[in-house]
């Protein structure tokens, strides 16, 4: 009788180890497997913050996309979208004028694309790539956010617009109907998901995310220059 009591308790602990051992071992494959997550993830977002386009440098954009001095020591970018209420009020606020006024020769101001508002805001945004091809990039801007009715952005009415504007019609048509500024849009695009742009409008003070207050942008502003 001792020696199958003896033998109950020897299968007992035996048992016991072995889940032990099982746990052990669960636990060591669960954290082995958090380790390579979390390396997996610090690796992709090195290389994705490494690689991502600049949010303010100059050669990202095209000239006509930019008031003031390229080389200012201020850089306010715009994330929009010509499709984007809030984007067309903070235009038509006038903030934009003002601190360009206010801040003259010491910041420019740069509109960069995030199309994301309306199924025509891609089209929208080669469109007006194709104005600033003849010099048109603010005026275009301008009388989309002015003139025209919220979000009409159809192939028609862009190329509405650079005749009401006096660009050249055929010139203007055959750059929007190629897609040549598709690239050029989705690279903006990929820039303003790796700055953190999470919708229109966004704005940057040398790479920096802001609110889109005239009072939180003239303090950044006032704050750099007096760095």
């Amino acid at each position: 009788m001792a020696k199958r009591s003896k033998t109950i308790r020897s299968k007992r602990q035996n048992l016991q180890e072995r889940k032990r051992r099982e746990t052990r071992m669960r636990w060591i494959r669960i954290v082995g497997l958090f380790i390579l997550v979390a390396a997996a993830l610090g690796i992709f977002g090195f290389f994705r913050n490494s690689s991502a386009p600049s949010v303010d440098a100059p050669t990202e954009v095209m000239a006509g996309n930019i008031l003031g001095p390229v080389d200012a020591p201020v850089r306010i970018v715009e994330f929009g979208d010509l499709g984007c209420p809030a984007c067309r009020q903070w235009h038509n606020a006038g903030i934009k004028e003002r601190l360009l006024a206010e801040f003259e020769g010491q910041i420019s101001f740069t509109f960069r694309h995030f199309p994301v508002i309306t199924r025509d805001s891609p089209q929208a945004a080669q469109a007006i790539q194709c104005a600033a091809e003849q010099d048109g990039f603010w005026q275009y801007h301008d009388y989309v956010y002015e003139q025209t009715p919220l979000a009409a952005l159809s192939n028609s009415d862009l190329k509405g617009y650079a005749l009401a504007i006096g660009l050249n019609g055929g010139e203007f048509g055959q750059c929007l109907d190629s897609g040549k500024y598709k690239d050029y849009v989705s690279r903006d695009q990929s820039a303003a998901v790796a700055a953190g742009a999470r919708g229109t409008p966004a704005f940057y003070i040398n790479g920096e995310i802001v609110s889109f207050s005239y009072e939180g942008m003239a303090a950044k502003i006032e704050q750099l220059l007096d760095s």
